[in-house]
């Protein structure tokens, strides 16, 4: 008996689940080489070393930006898992792109093959890169890769990262700074700022009564806090997610009703005791996972 043909649809549900195991451990993994850089920066901080830490920092940077890509090819990855049949219907690239735009399987083959020489840590990729160019052509392949044909900017950017802008820097050695408690000689610029438009926005006309935070009835939350509306506080808001593109954009409440919102991570006065390591560690959970974790997602 000749041997048996392993469908098309088959080899592609095998390799997506493949791509999806592996870019999900790649990430881990980055995510623990990340939190020991923030470290590395913290003590060069700490020692003065503060040009070398800049230098680190353009390279944590990178990383982030690298993770962002492999959650987004993730997503793209289970957009075709979950529409295999569709692929296996697609006889040509001409009828791919008639059909297919505005459902996101284009975009999402196109992004993945693209991605293959920059995501060397999914070897998987190569094997999805195989079987499109048996299913639709050599050419369909050759055109994403030498010419980026319909691949999204996002993905082009994230594939080919520049050099980061001065103010995202200092932003994140200011968060690591404040995180670690560490010196660093932008941070004191950086919380008077904060400090003097805290004291703008809440000063008010003579004989007002002041409204106590308990007394505010909306509360506004992290995306990845699980706080829940109470009787005091009836109304909650989620802000948008932080990413490299987005760290300096503040939560805008309108003029209206900001007199009655808490904005659960304004700035707190900086104290002179010194955390302990182990105190270090333990916010390590709740604060790095607030404001890095969440420059992984655009």
């Amino acid at each position: 008996m000749p041997p048996s043909i392993i469908p098309f649809n088959v080899k592609l549900k095998t390799c997506l689940k493949m791509c999806i195991q592996r870019l999900r451990y790649a990430q881990e993994k980055q995510q623990a080489i990340a939190k020991q850089s923030r470290r590395q920066v913290a003590q060069l901080l700490l020692t003065n070393k503060e040009q070398k830490a800049h230098y680190r920092v353009e390279t944590l940077i990178h990383d982030d930006i690298h993770i962002e890509l492999l959650e987004i090819l993730e997503l793209y990855c289970e957009l075709l898992l979950a529409r295999v049949q569709v692929i296996n219907d697609i006889s040509n690239e001409e009828q791919l792109i008639k059909e297919h735009m505005e459902d996101g399987i284009n975009e999402a083959i196109r992004s993945l093959i693209y991605s293959i020489l920059f995501v060397d840590e999914v070897k998987e990729l190569c094997q999805l890169k195989d079987l499109m160019t048996w299913k639709l052509d050599a050419g369909f392949v050759a055109g994403i890769i030498t010419d980026h044909i319909d691949v999204p900017d996002k993905i082009v950017q994230k594939c080919s990262p520049s050099v980061p802008k001065e103010e995202l820097v200092d932003l994140y050695l200011t968060e690591i700074a404040r995180t670690y408690d560490v010196p660093y000689s932008k941070l004191d610029d950086s919380l008077s700022s904060s400090s003097s438009s805290i004291s703008l926005g809440s000063t008010g006309a003579p004989g007002d009564v002041k409204e106590t935070d308990e007394e505010k009835p909306i509360l506004a939350l992290d995306n990845d806090e699980n706080d829940t509306a109470d009787a005091k506080h009836p109304i909650t808001i989620k802000k948008p997610r932080q990413n490299s593109e987005n760290i300096n954009n503040e939560l805008k409440i309108p003029k209206d009703i900001k007199k009655e919102v808490i904005d659960k991570k304004q700035p707190e006065k900086k104290t002179t005791k010194r955390k302990t390591k182990k105190e270090q560690e333990n916010d390590e959970l709740d604060e790095l996972k607030k404001r890095f974790d969440a420059l992984r997602r655009k």
